[in-house]
């Protein structure tokens, strides 16, 4: 994930945010359908405890068997294309490879398709980035985002939906790369934008693993802590104002199955300036796209440095995370 952190930016942000909510507009940028939830999950039964292995499987051998992810380490990079690709295969799917050229180099996306029933061609792209910034094993950013995306196409092979879902992995998110013709999202965005594909939204799964009951351990940019929560056990939907619909609706349909606390913000165009992920490329062909994310360096203080390490996630909300998630898609997809 790539924050840019420019303060000046954040005031104009708050300030937009703040006249807006006074001139009534807090239903349309905070409000999200539907109650947060509350209260102590049941315990997880077999198949969660399954789940929890598995996430945590994924994440380690990319964070801890991989390490470092970046062109500046291609065998890694390449390397942690393959496990996902072999994952991708022991969920029952047959994955494409899309090539991405970086630097007199090739790395690639990589797809899998759940077929809609022909009813419409409208597409749900659900990604997660699966490189990392140089000085650190990228487990919370992002292996714990491709691990989520990993078994959601487990949970969803063989369901069936009207709509098609698109599960992929993408190279080069991170800097240098954002917003750049190496940018894994920005190439396969533009080539969807050719084809003429008809793509419904597109969700970025964004660091998925650093959570905390304890207070005070969410940090927010200023004023959004005076209608957020304080702690930070709770996964967060984000997007702009053109994907209002869609952050609503997953939020909305997702918080009928959660067993974990959930926050939206549908903001002001100018957010794009600082949580900037996948989504962004989406954006940028013209398409409703937003993040589910832990919040990234508002929460986990191993952001982007040595301490993001596969040992200090939290499985156990990830695996509660996981399905809840996978019953949204299906009801977004139907």
């Amino acid at each position: 994930m790539v924050i840019k952190g420019r303060y000046t930016v954040w005031l104009l942000v708050m300030a937009v945010l703040l006249s807006a909510a006074l001139a009534g507009g807090y239903r349309w940028i905070i409000h999200m359908p539907g109650s947060s939830y509350r209260g102590t999950p049941p315990p997880r039964d077999a198949q969660g405890e399954a789940l929890r292995g598995q996430l945590r499987t994924h994440v380690r051998a990319l964070a801890e068997e991989i390490g470092e992810r970046h062109v500046w380490r291609p065998e890694a990079l390449r390397a942690a294309a393959d496990y996902i690709e072999q994952a991708f295969r022991d969920a029952g799917l047959e994955p494409r490879r899309l090539p991405v050229p970086s630097g007199g180099q090739v790395f690639h996306n990589l797809e899998v398709r759940l077929p809609g029933s022909g009813a419409t061609d409208e597409i749900l792209v659900v990604g997660a980035h699966y490189d990392t910034v140089r000085g650190t094993s990228g487990a919370d950013d992002n292996a714990s985002g491709v691990a989520v995306l990993l078994e959601l196409a487990r949970l969803l092979r063989g369901a069936e939906f009207a709509r098609e879902i698109r599960l992929v992995a993408f190279v080069n998110e991170e800097a240098p790369h954002f917003g750049s013709d190496a940018m894994g999202s920005l190439t396969y965005a533009r080539e969807a934008r050719a084809r003429g594909d008809a793509i419904l939204g597109m969700l970025s799964l964004e660091m998925l693993g650093h959570y905390s009951d304890e207070p005070g351990s969410q940090a927010y940019p200023p004023l959004l802590g005076l209608v957020y929560p304080d702690r930070g056990n709770f996964v967060a939907f984000v997007g702009n104002l053109r994907s209002r619909r869609l952050v609503r609706r997953v939020t909305g349909v997702f918080r009928r199955h959660a067993e974990m606390p959930s926050e939206g913000l549908a903001a002001p165009e100018l957010l794009r300036d600082i949580f900037r992920s996948d989504h962004w490329a989406f954006w940028e062909m013209g398409w409703p796209a937003m993040m589910l994310t832990d919040t990234a360096n508002f929460r986990n203080p191993h952001y982007h440095g040595p301490g993001d390490t596969w040992d200090k996630l939290d499985y156990a909300r990830m695996a509660r995370l996981t399905p809840a998630l996978a019953e949204t898609l299906a009801q977004l997809a139907r």
